[in-house]
């Protein structure tokens, strides 16, 4: 088994997952944004059923913190692997990346 492939792989799915941590966050923003829009809209026009879309706007952002918390876990997780392969016997290699890669399907 090869460290420097492993280690190329591990610093790929870092980076997909940089990419993916960027457009949830956008997209965090753009929700936050839009329910803001909305609440200013209430205020406006002094309507509280307009107002009620504000928290059905921001009970969105749920979906992307709960992603964002996922992908700093396995990020964490990545980091922590080629340090952790140094150190262990090629058997033992072995089966710490079945469970590494058991543990992040399993999560998906």
């Amino acid at each position: 088994m090869n460290l420097d492939v492993i280690n190329n792989r591990v610093d790929a799915a870092l980076k997909t997952n940089h990419r993916a941590e960027l457009i949830v966050i956008s997209m965090a923003c753009a929700i936050f944004l839009l329910g803001l829009g909305t609440l200013l809209l209430a205020y406006w026009h002094r309507n509280s059923y307009i107002g009620g879309g504000t928290f059905l706007f921001q009970s969105f952002l749920y979906l992307p913190i709960r992603e964002i918390l996922k992908l700093r876990k396995d990020n964490i997780v990545l980091q922590a692997l080629p340090v952790l392969l140094a150190e262990l016997p090629p058997r033992e290699t072995v089966l710490e990346i079945r469970k590494l890669a058991a543990y992040l399907r399993a999560r998906r």
